[in-house]
């Protein structure tokens, strides 16, 4: 996706993490939540990354907004902003790494909210509960 809009997407896969696990996962395995983590984030790692590498896997994804010219133009930019996306060796390069590094962060924010919304526990409605 983009540095721009993953970090919301990451926190609302972590908070329907914990909805999942709270409404049908927990009879399965008391460890959903960390397992659907572990996937969430490795599916964000390798398609954010396979974009940012200019890897063709994913090319439809940066396609179809129609402002983006590859993949790492994409990641940057998110076809809002206009930064270097050619030579990234550097500073972008950094900024993009510790971006990576951010994104468990995010995860974990996310299930964070999921507890406060829907409860840590299959017995528990959270947040949710009081409306």
């Amino acid at each position: 996706m983009s540095f721009l809009i993953d970090p919301f997407l990451l926190i609302l896969c972590g908070a329907v993490t914990v909805w999942l696990r709270n409404r049908w996962l927990y009879r399965i395995s008391r460890h959903a939540t960390k397992m659907l983590g572990v996937v969430t984030a490795l599916l964000f790692w390798v398609v954010a990354g396979s974009l940012y590498l200019n890897l063709g896997w994913f090319d439809w994804i940066w396609q179809w907004t129609g402002r983006a010219v590859n993949g790492r133009d994409f990641m940057i930019n998110s076809g809002v902003f206009q930064f270097e996306y050619l030579n990234t060796a550097g500073l972008i390069d950094f900024i993009a790494l510790f971006l990576f590094l951010l994104y468990s962060l995010w995860l974990y924010l996310g299930i964070f909210l999921g507890y406060l919304l829907f409860g840590q526990h299959e017995r528990q409605t959270g947040m949710v509960g009081l409306l």
